[in-house]
């Protein structure tokens, strides 16, 4: 079978690294987006700055699951990088193993949490090594004061991201590095996210913006989406 008309050019594609042969799953994301698809050949751009490419250890041979929506379901199949384009584009084979799958909703409530964030701490490679480092100072069992200054926020929050305020300007695809607590007394929770869309400005100088998480601890994803699940569970029960 021939992929090529599944993937538009401008597409969204999330690309996900194959898991690693380690005990702690991480969910380690990229975004990509369609600049040429023929047979089972798919070329991809990186929206992080001119050197994104470059700054990713891609390796050829190195497996991917790739993931998309057509025609209203999610498709999902594995790749393999075979090489750089520019510094900015990368180049995959396809697999024959696509297959039509119902994406993982997670449920989202809109709460007020404490939050600590840094922006505009360098390239998607030096974004990603900060968050190893700062991953294993919470493991270690380090002061969060140390970490960053959190501040309570007006959230919506899911397993997969968040909707928070920010200063303007924000950008699409920015980078942010993301300090999260959220009540449920198991530790902060790091995540490496990338704004997915920026809304209106606010008369205070700032602006609503959609997170995506890109790196970050499987466990503390299931976290995040039990204390969810669970707010809405108290929250449907006083409704009654």
């Amino acid at each position: 079978m021939i992929y090529s008309k599944y993937f538009i050019r401008g597409q969204k594609v999330f690309i996900k690294r194959a898991p690693q042969n380690t005990s702690i799953k991480t969910t380690d994301i990229l975004t990509g987006y369609v600049t040429r698809s023929h047979n089972m050949q798919l070329e991809l751009t990186l929206p992080y700055g001119t050197d994104a490419a470059e700054s990713y250890p891609f390796r050829p041979g190195m497996i991917f699951e790739l993931m998309t929506e057509h025609s209203g379901m999610g498709l999902r199949l594995t790749a393999r990088f075979f090489e750089k384009t520019s510094q900015k584009d990368i180049h995959f084979h396809l697999d024959s193993n696509l297959e039509f799958i119902s994406r993982r909703i997670y449920r989202r409530l809109d709460v007020n949490g404490w939050v600590g964030y840094k922006r505009n701490q360098g390239t998607l490679l030096q974004m990603q090594r900060a968050w190893r480092e700062n991953q294993e100072k919470i493991e270690s069992g380090i002061n969060p004061e140390q970490l960053t200054a959190f501040e309570k926020y007006p959230l919506n929050l899911a397993g997969g991201g968040i909707r928070m305020p920010l200063r303007a300007p924000v950008h699409r695809a920015e980078l942010i590095l993301l300090f999260l607590s959220i009540g449920d007394k198991q530790g902060i929770i790091c995540a490496l996210s990338e704004v997915v869309w920026v809304g209106d400005p606010q008369d205070d100088g700032t602006v609503y913006a959609g997170l995506r998480f890109l790196m970050i601890r499987e466990k503390d994803q299931a976290r995040i989406d039990t204390v969810v699940k669970t707010l809405i569970k108290r929250l449907d029960g006083l409704a009654d």
